[in-house]
């Protein structure tokens, strides 16, 4: 049987908990041959995902795993600024926090993220949370097919992007 590939982009600042992430779809004995791309801070992240600097030549991910905590750049402005680029706002972006404050929730939805998932506590736990992603978003469902890469680069995408959400003041 031939493995799916599913690129990942992991956007983790803290080293221990992007290594648990990383080796929790390492491990997994299954149909998919996970791509993982780790991003350490919201800055990285959109260089990663809008194809500029050393990630020039990489491929777009089917699915964002996005820490909500981040240096430079906020998880929330990751997520706003992907949710408005017509090239990237259909790739599921699942916040991935160990905040569980009903207001960084609230937020999340309201910027149009697929999903709020608390970091578990253990590597069993999140196990079970990846296999939950690759049964629904990578099994079940169909994703919208994206080109291998995209001129994403040339555009200009501000650095540190401000958009409150409607009806919520920053």
């Amino acid at each position: 049987m031939v493995k799916k590939s599913v690129r990942v982009v992991i956007v983790e600042d803290h080293e221990p908990t992007a290594y648990l992430v990383g080796r929790a779809f390492r491990v997994r004995n299954s149909n998919v041959e996970w791509d993982l791309c780790f991003a350490k801070d919201g800055e990285e992240a959109l260089d990663c995902l809008f194809l500029r600097d050393q990630h020039a030549s990489a491929r777009l991910p089917e699915i964002i795993l996005l820490d909500w905590n981040l240096p430079k750049i906020s998880g929330l402005e990751v997520l706003r600024t992907l949710k408005t680029s017509d090239d990237l706002k259909t790739i599921p972006v699942f916040v991935f926090s160990a905040s569980e404050a009903d207001i960084d929730v609230q937020r999340a939805y309201e910027s149009h993220a697929n999903g709020y998932i608390p970091k578990p506590a253990d590597l069993g736990q999140l196990s079970a949370v990846i296999e939950a992603v690759e049964t629904f978003w990578v099994n079940t469902v169909r994703l919208h097919q994206l080109p291998k890469h995209r001129l994403l680069r040339d555009q200009a995408i501000p650095k540190s992007p401000s958009i409150p959400p409607p009806g919520i003041p920053e």
